[in-house]
């Protein structure tokens, strides 16, 4: 009889340590919503993660968009395009597996009704700015649903030659003939309808508000101590010693340094500006951050923004030990928390689990030749959502700000990052970011795919630190 009864308490232990998997969701809806659609569901008390896939018109099957956590209950998806219905479904990942999808559909119109496509509007040239002596910014009054051809000339009544067209009312016009303040005018184009051209206007034409931010970049911080213990001083590296004589440096020149996030304040239109701000960035996470500059920060009051890799993080949290051992040991989660929560360092992301030189034909977080933005959006928000995770957890903030791995982008793989979340982006230290070393901005212009991705100079060591900073 004991032997029955224990027999039937194993029964009902292993029933209750399998449980069943999640139940379906109750709700999920989409809306068109400021053009994208917001899919909302009900929260269910037995997810750990939702997952959300979405079959674009003309797709076969469903692609992955999305993980959210648990106490998340919605998602902007900005990938639409005009006309087709959008198939939404969503599971929701608990202990015990993965639960039936629930599905639902928008279909997004051509124009405000059905089938219909309004004219465009004659567009209006709102200002006309020299950001610097090489890049001149063109703002139009946007139009739902349009793109616009830019257009100038030497002269008010000339020819005009197509510059560019672009689906954001603002054209960022470099050319080699900086000396000349050309004329412009605008096309809305929506569907087969063309407007007329706009007025013309100027260079100068009620410019706005223009400022510079030089921004360095640095990755580790080493002294003769750490290298006699083991640590590898590598091509990015410098001494610590070099660090502290920038900082006495920038601030001897009246620089005050700012953060990303106050960056992104600003051309938001909220709060001030320096008169000379510079943006230090660091990336990776070394444990050098933690041991060698942050302290030079509190010494000098100033703040630098630190681009962490997820999984390297994830690594030196869960063994600190192995550190004594590496060459290039990283800092803990707990150790950023601490920096973070002092004010001197911002976190940013490196990306999760991007931070790779080859893989899956891909370098970092740029994309591949044929990537079309279908292909590489669920990977950047994937990663994205992997990172916000880790953020939020340690941080109790989400991620701004996304530096790119070995300095790779493209045009696409920017669009793809800025759709996940990120709103601003670091990039390298190439003439196809900005021209100019140091970073120009038009307040008025705002946030944009062009404005968001800023240009980083690589601090070396050795090198006189003036020939970083243009002045």
């Amino acid at each position: 009889m004991k032997r029955i009864f224990a027999a039937l308490l194993l029964i009902c232990f292993l029933l209750c340590a399998c449980g069943e998997k999640p139940a379906q969701p109750e709700k999920l809806s989409a809306t068109l919503e400021n053009g994208a659609v917001v899919i909302r569901w009900e929260q269910s008390g037995e997810a750990e993660t939702y997952r959300l896939y979405r079959r674009a018109p003309k797709e076969k099957d469903y692609k992955f968009i999305f993980d959210s956590d648990s106490d998340e209950t919605s998602y902007t998806d900005r990938f639409i395009q005009i006309g087709g219905t959008y198939l939404y479904k969503l599971e929701i990942i608990g202990k015990n597996g993965v639960s039936e999808a629930l599905e639902s559909s928008l279909n997004v119109p051509v124009g405000k009704q059905e089938g219909e496509v309004a004219e465009p509007e004659l567009p209006v040239i709102t200002s006309v700015t020299a950001k610097d002596k090489y890049t001149v910014v063109v703002s139009v009054k946007p139009q739902e649903n349009c793109t616009y051809e830019f257009m100038r000339s030497a002269t008010r009544d000339g020819t005009y030659t197509l510059v560019a067209t672009r689906d954001e009312p603002f054209l960022y016009d470099a050319n080699e003939n900086k000396d000349t303040d050309w004329f412009y005018r605008v096309r809305a184009v929506r569907g087969e309808f063309r407007s007329e051209l706009s007025a013309p206007q100027q260079t100068g034409y009620q410019a706005g508000t223009v400022f510079g931010v030089p921004v360095l970049m640095y990755h580790e911080f080493v002294t003769q101590e750490d290298l006699d213990a083991g640590i590898a001083f590598d091509e990015y590296a410098v001494y610590a010693s070099e660090f502290e004589s920038d900082l006495q440096w920038l601030q001897k020149n009246g620089y005050t340094s700012i953060t990303a996030a106050q960056l992104i304040d600003y051309l938001n239109g909220k709060g001030s500006m320096p008169k000379k701000p510079v943006l230090i960035t660091i990336d990776d996470g070394k444990y050098g951050v933690y041991k060698r500059a942050w302290p030079l920060l509190k010494k000098y009051h100033m703040t630098a923004s630190l681009a962490l890799i997820g999984y390297e993080i994830d690594n030196a949290t869960n063994a600190p030990d192995a550190r004594s051992k590496s060459e290039a040991p990283y800092c803990t989660w707990q150790e950023l928390a601490e920096m973070e929560a002092s004010g001197e360092i911002e976190m940013v992301s490196h990306t999760d689990k991007q931070h790779y030189f080859s893989h899956d034909g891909r370098c970092g977080a740029s994309t591949k030749d044929g990537d079309t933005l279908a292909d590489f959006l669920p990977i950047a928000q994937k990663d994205y959502s992997d990172t916000a995770r880790s953020f939020r957890q340690y941080f109790n903030k989400q991620p701004l700000v996304m530096a790119y791995p070995y300095s790779k982008r493209t045009e696409l793989s920017d669009e793809a990052w800025l759709k996940s979340g990120f709103q601003l982006l670091f990039a390298g230290d190439s003439e196809k970011v900005s021209i100019s070393m140091t970073n120009y901005f038009v307040r008025e212009a705002g946030l944009n795919r062009k404005s968001a991705v800023i240009r980083r100079v690589a601090r070396m060591t050795g090198e006189p630190f003036t020939d970083y900073i243009e002045q």
